[in-house]
């Protein structure tokens, strides 16, 4: 099960369209906010956009690990912005620049899934 939280609908349906057709289960969600009240069974891994109203992809995944969980999280991010590198080491969270390839996409998911 993959997660996908962007608050760009397009963004979103083209990433879980893409992943379905690599044969993913995919849940996705609008907001940090939707994905926490939302949250059923635990993902594989998770795809989360940066820049999001409210709170942040950076925000979500450092709530998440304080706690305690631990599943492993990609970081993507339209925008150049050199704090964030930091940020999303210390929490073990990779950080990728939007649009990703899809190659390097399914490549992380799959390392991910085997973790």
């Amino acid at each position: 099960m993959v997660d996908i939280i962007d608050d760009d609908d397009a963004v979103r349906d083209s990433t879980r369209a893409l992943l379905e057709s690599y044969g993913y289960e995919v849940r996705d969600h609008a907001s940090a906010e939707l994905f926490l009240r939302e949250a059923g069974n635990k993902p594989d891994c998770l795809l989360v956009d940066q820049h999001m109203p409210g709170m942040t992809g950076l925000d979500l995944l450092e709530h998440l690990r304080a706690q305690g969980d631990q599943t492993p999280a990609l970081m993507m991010t339209g925008r150049s912005d050199p704090s964030l590198e930091p940020r999303a080491a210390r929490i073990g969270v990779k950080l990728l620049h939007k649009p990703v390839p899809e190659d390097q996409l399914v490549l992380w998911i799959e390392q991910a899934r085997r973790a």
